[in-house]
């Protein structure tokens, strides 16, 4: 074997290799969920209902279930990583004790849910609750009535979900453009975006899809996904939309700044109060 040829063969076991690592990562090393079981009465939430429905690809899914008051819309809710469908459903049951619906999926891979958790799992699950909404609920739940919610990570999940199906309204809460632009961030400039094919979350991508009127909610002091980001999404957005920058808060803690009376307005706003 010549020179040429070692180079070769080294360059292509370093190529695999890289390869293989970053195929590691996007299946094993982005998500990090809260393991714990919780049931509704562990936060609290006696007025929820654990309900489970089967999903595209036959998984068995959950979602905690509260109903909406008469005349109220439903919100369909994704938490963000490192949470926990306890803590998430917690953090936004104000809306449920206003009167509206909140519907919350269990991700696969959280608490004890099973299951493999991925940008394509999850997208499946989340078409399955939507399409499911009435029965789970009991009632005719219209689409105009359906209000997609997503924090963080689920941002993500609620973009792909707006995109694929009609709702009433749209709340990205601590949106990212990409995923992998806060990898590029954390990582110190390392190419995500160019190298990454899966868990992507490409927001940024699916806006032109999104018909609904629109709410980007962010906190000033966000030091994990940025606030100008968000601003950008809300600024490459097209039709009805709106901004709302929370000037106190972080990233995990807009409950605390205003968050809650915020959708609520904004829901209003958009003839869904």
């Amino acid at each position: 074997m010549n020179t040429s040829q070692i180079v070769a063969a080294t360059l292509l076991v370093i190529g695999i290799g890289m390869l293989g690592a970053l195929w590691a990562f996007q299946t094993y090393g982005i998500y990090r969920f809260d393991g714990t079981a919780y049931a509704p009465g562990d936060v609290g939430l006696t007025e929820a209902q654990v309900m489970t429905f089967r999903s595209e690809d036959g998984f068995v899914a959950r979602a905690w279930v509260i109903a909406p008051k008469p005349g109220r819309p439903v919100l369909i809710s994704f938490y963000g990583n490192f949470a926990g469908i306890g803590p998430a459903m917690r953090r936004m049951a104000p809306l449920a004790d206003a009167g509206y619906g909140l519907v919350m999926m269990e991700y696969r891979g959280s608490g004890d849910a099973g299951g493999t958790p991925s940008e394509a799992t999850f997208a499946r699950d989340a078409r399955a609750l939507y399409d499911q909404l009435d029965a789970l609920l009991g009632t005719t739940v219209t689409p105009e009535t359906r209000v997609i919610h997503g924090f963080s990570l689920g941002s993500g999940v609620a973009a792909r979900l707006a995109s694929e199906r009609p709702s009433g309204a749209v709340i990205l809460e601590a949106a990212f453009g990409s995923l992998c632009d806060y990898f590029e961030r954390r990582y110190h400039g390392a190419p995500f975006c160019r190298v990454m094919w899966a868990e992507r979350y490409d927001t940024r991508d699916l806006l032109p899809a999104i018909a609904a009127p629109k709410l980007f909610i962010h906190g000033a002091l966000d030091s994990e996904v940025p606030i100008g980001g968000a601003e950008e999404l809300h600024a490459a957005a097209t039709g009805p939309k709106s901004f709302v920058r929370l000037e106190n808060g972080n990233h995990a803690d807009l409950a605390s700044h205003g968050l809650i009376p915020a959708i609520i307005a904004f829901l209003q706003g958009s003839g869904l109060g």
